[in-house]
């Protein structure tokens, strides 16, 4: 008699599970590796590096230092996600969101979801501005224009993808293995709140961030996959920087 111990029934999308539970284990990250993943690839390695240039080229100026840092956070964490890729050995890319495995016109329905709502929480926030009497100080107001192209082509070509699969990619789903879906979606949405230091004391971007962070998080879980949340960060930043731009 053939034995059925084996047989497992296949697991629901959206069951609070990370996709691909039956065939890809998860590697063993806690939150020692998330903080620090967070602190080094956000915060030490571009400090350290932007400080020694600043130390050895003085001459520098804010323009260069902008794109230095930006460009080595994206160094930083490339070369983090290749050292768990090696450490643990397994294909960690369905458990970061990076799946293909539907329908292009799965993702492309569900991201156009993500943007009607994000252009509706934009709308009310502007509202909000209007009946409180006006926004306080925009983010970036003091840059010069140079520094605002330098902001603008690493938020829409970088941040993106970038910024999904550190938070709802990685973080999201090292809190989900302690936690709920729901609990999940909150930590890691605050944690994405508290590394935009740019929009501290501005109350209306400030809301906006809170609420992006959470529809992106949502997203994350509704569909298993980041890919909506990417196309959505990425029209949302491109929106953000003709904004600025005008």
């Amino acid at each position: 008699m053939e034995s059925t111990q084996n047989i497992q029934e296949p697991e629901e999308i959206g069951s609070g599970q990370p996709a691909h539970a039956a065939s890809a284990p998860l590697p063993p990250w806690d939150m020692y590796t998330v903080a620090v993943g967070l602190f080094s690839g956000y915060i030490l390695v571009p400090l350290l590096v932007s400080n020694i240039l600043t130390l050895t080229a003085p001459f520098l100026e804010p323009t260069y230092e902008i794109f230095i840092q930006q460009a080595t956070t994206f160094a930083s964490w490339v070369a983090i996600f290749f050292i768990l890729a090696w450490r643990y050995r397994s294909n960690i890319l369905p458990w970061l969101g990076v799946d293909f495995s539907r329908s292009p016109g799965y993702y492309l329905k569900e991201a156009i979801h993500v943007i009607l709502v994000m252009l509706t929480m934009m709308v009310l926030v502007s509202l909000w501005i209007k009946w409180t009497g006006g926004a306080s100080e925009r983010p970036y107001e003091s840059y010069t224009s140079n520094e605002l192209r330098i902001i603008s082509f690493f938020a829409i070509l970088m941040a993106p993808v970038l910024e999904e699969v550190v938070f709802r990619g990685f973080v999201q789903t090292t809190f989900h293995k302690i936690s709920t879906p729901v609990r999940s979606v909150i930590f890691t949405c605050l944690l994405f709140l508290l590394f935009h230091g740019t929009y501290y004391e501005k109350i209306q971007a400030l809301v906006y961030v809170l609420l992006l962070g959470l529809v992106l998080g949502y997203w994350r879980e509704r569909t298993q996959s980041i890919i909506p949340g990417v196309i959505g960060h990425l029209f949302n930043n491109a929106l953000a920087s003709w904004v600025l731009f005008r």
